[in-house]
């Protein structure tokens, strides 16, 4: 999962009661009617440092968190201003959230989503503040896209000027993209005989047109069967050597013979072939213009949200730093969410 952006504006420590000044919470930042508090800001940081821990250690971890915590406020700020304009902007995101976190769970090999939520929670995370990330990750994503793609545009001459420029560095090994269809024996109570058979009008049905991948969901007893097979990219080397032998032989869109194995009987479709060396252009300007998007559009994604920074409210507290700060606006006079009214109305109590 992506780190958010996120931006603070300004702290305020809030009292149980006069007597004692004990503190609730502590407010960091306000961004036009909504808050970070300093509670989500430590949550971040302590976020931040178990993902870099999985990459870095010793001097090299805490110089990358040093580096990456910096700008961990502006972070924060950034994504609350995208949630705010995707709002705005009238985005929905709820059946894209639902595909990501089945993808999650597929991914993560989990037969249910309850599975899902008890893997989340071991990670001392609510399962509702997980779904709420999803959301929040997928909303900044469309607002960006529309925000930001506009900006950065890319003329076929640039995108065959840089493969001609920059050949050798799309050099492929030979691969094979495949799908597969399995029909297990004994883990399905099939007798061998019974598991050829099926695996015959299996056959019989791809030999008349119809789809690999439909028949794989109908068919397949591997873990593959949701996806439609896709079992993925191999290179030579990486397959064992019956289905090299197998799939080699085959052209693009071909399917093999049944081949058998210890869990049952098993067809491969070649879903894509590349052979060695480089490809041609038209294989890989999908990939180029993605290089050069990416390149470009980090200054752009900037100037973007310094413009919505210079239309919104942002205020950080004294002694925290935003390090995308711009020219601030007058607060809104629109009516202040519920949760900065709460915390108020707590610090003005007698």
């Amino acid at each position: 999962m992506k780190r958010p952006l996120v931006l603070l504006s300004f702290l305020l420590v809030l009292p149980v009661r006069a007597a004692d000044r004990q503190v609730v919470e502590e407010i960091v930042a306000r961004v036009n009617d909504e808050i970070i508090t300093r509670t989500e800001l430590e949550q971040q940081r302590l976020e931040l440092r178990r993902e870099l821990s999985q990459q870095f250690s010793g001097q090299s971890l805490e110089e990358a968190y040093h580096d990456r915590e910096l700008h961990l406020l502006r972070d924060m700020i950034d994504q609350l201003l995208l949630v705010q304009k995707g709002r705005e902007m009238g985005i929905s995101v709820e059946s894209e959230a639902v595909k990501r976190m089945d993808a999650i769970r597929q991914e993560m090999n989990l037969k249910s989503m309850e599975e899902l939520e008890r893997a989340v929670e071991a990670q001392e995370l609510s399962f509702e503040e997980f779904r709420n990330r999803i959301r929040s990750n997928i909303l900044t994503n469309q607002v960006l896209q529309r925000l930001v793609s506009g900006r950065v545009t890319l003329s076929a001459d640039e995108v065959s000027g840089y493969y001609e420029t920059h050949k050798q560095e799309f050099h492929r090994p030979e691969t094979w993209k495949l799908r597969e269809i399995l029909v297990a024996t004994t883990s399905k109570g099939r007798t061998d005989e019974e598991a050829r058979a099926r695996m015959q009008e299996v056959l019989a049905r791809i030999r008349k047109g119809e789809k690999f991948d439909a028949l794989a969901r109908e068919f397949s007893d591997a873990p593959t069967a949701e996806n439609g097979g896709e079992l993925g990219e191999f290179q030579r080397g990486q397959l064992a050597p019956e289905l090299t032998e197998a799939v080699a032989k085959l052209r693009e869109s071909a399917v093999s013979d049944a081949l058998a194995t210890r869990d049952g009987y098993l067809v491969l479709e070649v879903a894509q072939y590349t052979p060695e060396g480089i490809p041609p252009f038209e294989r890989v300007e999908d990939e180029i213009r993605e290089r050069l998007f990416m390149q470009r559009v980090q200054p752009t994604l900037r100037e973007v949200l310094t413009d919505l920074r210079m239309n919104a409210y942002v205020e950080v507290k004294a002694g925290y730093t935003d390090t995308g700060a711009a020219k601030r606006r007058e607060p809104p006079t629109r009516k202040r969410g519920r949760r900065w009214r709460r915390l108020r109305e707590r610090k003005e109590k007698p």
